[in-house]
């Protein structure tokens, strides 16, 4: 492994790429797992020399995993901090690491499909990526890594409880499930909020693109499960496959009842806003999540042309700001970051 990344913008993770189920509606699911190490107290109670200790010894250990051989282990701390800011863009990082990242760190599979935060909330934070709607894939990624883990430390475990985690809502099983989804036939058709309240009274949470403390943007939502006592891991990611299922449902029929009764409204809408990311000079972040947003549901409904797979995905994440300081080579101000934003789609949408 090498401790920084060579070449960063030109490296993509595969799950970008749009395939999976239900890759029309839902852009990625991400798999969480919440272990700690039996013998040291939780990150936020331990000392910097045991916060050092746990990041030496699990920074030996981890990348002998097959699942990272040739991938990367990155010391936060000597990261530049538009680097962990990108990390966090990817969610391959999360706000903790970026924000306090004195021995802490993070393990890398080579396609980006896979990682460890190390130090986080919790000692370790095992995650794996798919494309689509695959909770059970992404599962069975996960555990994977947990099983060699589980060869290599003793974790924290209590046989009445289950893992033992720094917050008491991640005791159990520690496993957490996400997808991000584009809902845009629900926002449209006023049906958003009675749909997000009825998750929310099925124990799920609701946030935006990058999780925690996050802004929904474009129609973007990433619905995660908040239960995780009580369960073993199969039931939770079954349970997230049936209920979030359901809204994927809701949400076909949303748009194809909206494109049904205004065909050319939805059309207009599309098309202005393939016209504005192929002509802007100066666009803003928010602007961009709502083009995007459009152009994502007319190429669902067929108003478009196909586009090529996995190219909004990408851009999505290519347009936030420190992707585009990072692609730039130094530091942007506002004005600058909506040129640099208006050039990218420029750029990607004149060849689409």
């Amino acid at each position: 492994m090498i401790p920084f990344f060579e070449n960063f913008p030109d490296r993509e993770a595969d799950w970008l790429d749009a395939g999976g189920p239900a890759s029309d509606i839902v852009v990625s699911t991400r798999v969480r797992l919440a272990r700690n190490l039996e013998t040291f107290p939780f990150p936020h109670h331990a000392s910097a020399v045991e916060l050092g200790t746990i990041f030496g010894d699990l920074a030996r250990r981890l990348p002998r995993f097959p699942e990272f051989s040739g991938g990367w282990l990155l010391d936060m701390d000597q990261l530049e901090p538009n680097m962990r800011r990108v990390l966090q863009e990817m969610n391959l990082a999360s706000p903790a690491l970026v924000k306090v990242p004195q021995h802490r760190g993070l393990v890398l599979s080579p396609r980006l499909d896979r990682a460890v935060m190390i130090n986080e909330k919790d000692h370790i934070h095992l995650v794996a990526f798919r494309a689509g709607f695959d909770p059970s894939g992404a599962l069975v990624d996960v555990l994977r890594i947990d099983s060699h883990l589980e060869q290599e430390v003793e974790p924290a475990f209590a046989e009445d409880l289950g893992y033992l985690t720094a917050s008491p809502a991640d005791v159990g099983t520690g496993l957490h499930v996400s997808s991000l989804i584009h809902l845009p036939g629900l926002v449209l058709a006023g049906e958003i909020d009675k749909v997000l309240n009825a998750l929310r009274q099925l124990q799920f949470s609701v946030r935006g693109l990058l999780g925690e403390g996050s802004t929904v943007r474009g129609a973007l939502f990433r619905i995660a499960n908040l239960v995780t006592l009580g369960k073993d891991e199969q039931e939770i990611a079954e349970d997230f496959q049936v209920h979030v299922g359901k809204i994927i449902i809701y949400e076909r029929s949303a748009r194809d009842q909206l494109y049904a009764r205004d065909p050319l409204g939805i059309e207009d809408m599309v098309h202005r806003s393939l016209a504005t990311v192929r002509q802007s000079r100066l666009i803003t972040a928010q602007e961009t999540f709502d083009h995007l947003s459009n152009i994502r549901l007319g190429a669902g409904l067929g108003v478009l042309e196909p586009l090529q797979p996995g190219i909004l995905n990408r851009v999505l994440m290519q347009q936030q700001a420190g992707h585009l300081e990072m692609a730039a080579g130094r530091p942007l101000a506002s004005r600058e970051k909506s040129a640099a934003r208006a050039a990218l789609l420029r750029e990607v949408f004149a060849a689409e």
